[in-house]
């Protein structure tokens, strides 16, 4: 009779539980003026989703906050009930024998206006593209 030997499994990974203790002060932690929520994560070895997770169940208003904060920061965040891209308006009549790309971007009173060169159209699309991220 043959008998084969079964290599040993490995050990089932549990998930790793923290006390309350220990979740209140690194939400304080985190909650710190200029302080980054990702570096406040790392120090304790926790993931930094996880750690916005915590604070996002300590305090339901957080969300809100975040958003109000980066708001004041760089300007109004995109809502459903607004688009989140930049009209372009075009004109009926295009003009043929044009050789420069057009593009007016109008931002509360300031407006620039950019000339392209038609036959750098791709480096144009990728300007265009990082300007309305």
């Amino acid at each position: 009779m043959f008998t084969t030997e079964l290599p040993n499994p490995e050990p089932v990974r549990k998930r790793q539980r923290y006390s309350s203790e220990f979740k209140s002060e690194v939400i304080a932690q985190a909650r710190q003026p200029h302080v980054s929520i990702a570096s406040v994560a790392l120090s304790h070895g926790l993931n930094a989703n996880l750690l916005r997770k915590w604070i996002q169940d300590a305090d339901p208003n957080y969300v809100t906050k975040r958003q109000a904060r980066l708001t004041a920061r760089s300007g109004p965040v995109p809502s459903a009930d607004r688009p989140a891209f930049l009209p372009i308006a075009f004109s009926d009549t295009p003009k043929s024998d044009s050789q420069s790309i057009e593009i007016e971007v109008t931002k509360g009173h300031t407006v620039i206006k950019v000339k392209w060169p038609i036959r750098a159209s791709a480096p144009c699309l990728i300007w265009l593209r990082e300007l309305i991220k």
